[in-house]
């Protein structure tokens, strides 16, 4: 596909998202239960994945991949070299800290 086909196809989905939104909420703002933050959030959630999408079709539609089993190799030895680096830095573990809930104020919030 060249270039202007794929603007005009990407147009074309825009253009029928954007009706099917229409048509659930037809006042706009209005109809919509959303924050504008909630909805920046959510717009730009939905286009991470897009783009994550079409750049992994993209890669295994261009990129030659090497055998199974060096890939496999591969992804073994960076996790082992990974794990080797943790056991270096935090030999004894990370301890992450949690806040912890009062639960008398829980039970009266309720």
């Amino acid at each position: 596909m060249t270039g202007l086909q794929w603007v005009v196809l990407i147009s074309f989905v825009v253009y029928v998202l954007l009706g099917c939104l229409a048509l659930k909420f037809p006042r706009g703002r209005a109809d919509w239960k959303m924050e504008r933050k909630e909805t920046l959030y959510l717009a730009m959630s939905v286009t991470v994945f897009l783009l994550l999408f079409f750049l992994l079709w993209y890669v295994s539609a261009v990129v030659d991949w090497p055998p199974a089993l060096t890939v496999i190799m591969w992804v073994a030895f960076f996790t082992i070299l990974a794990l080797a680096l943790i056991a270096i830095v935090a030999p004894h573990g990370i301890k992450l800290r949690f806040e912890k809930k009062d639960l008398k104020n829980q039970k009266e919030d309720e």
